[in-house]
């Protein structure tokens, strides 16, 4: 979120994937979406919905480095933003594990999804209409 042209717009557009007219918004959107995400798990607020974006973003960007890597070329993913310049070889194994977790949550009990959280304050009529994304 420090320089979301330099971190997530070039990354985009560094891995050459995307039609020119979608890397753009896509770079510019993405750093919104992976906060909501987590925010959402963070706070215990439609963390089935979050996890299932935090699953497919994590799918994504797992494909769009191994398509990197297959025709040979790196590229900084832009993953740590400011924190440090991270290639895509290393990168590519921490997709797994999150997807992985990301399937764990979707499909864990209300009860350890929401324990000690925000949701927990919600009226329960919220929950009872949201139950397949809460």
């Amino acid at each position: 979120m420090v320089d979301i042209e330099r971190f997530s717009v070039q990354a985009v557009y560094f891995f050459v994937i995307l039609p020119f007219f979608l890397a753009r918004p896509f770079g510019l959107a993405l750093p919104f979406i992976e906060l909501l995400c987590g925010l959402g798990l963070l706070f215990g607020v439609l963390t089935r919905l979050s996890a299932l974006g935090i699953g497919l973003l994590s799918l994504s960007f797992f494909i769009a480095k191994a398509i990197v890597l297959s025709q040979g070329r790196s590229a900084n993913c832009g993953c740590f933003g400011a924190f440090g310049d991270t290639l895509t070889s290393f990168t590519i194994y921490l997709d797994l594990p999150m997807m992985l977790l990301a399937i764990v949550v979707m499909f864990a009990p209300s009860g350890v999804r929401h324990w000690k959280t925000v949701g927990n304050l919600l009226p329960k009529t919220w929950k009872e209409k949201l139950r397949f994304v809460w």
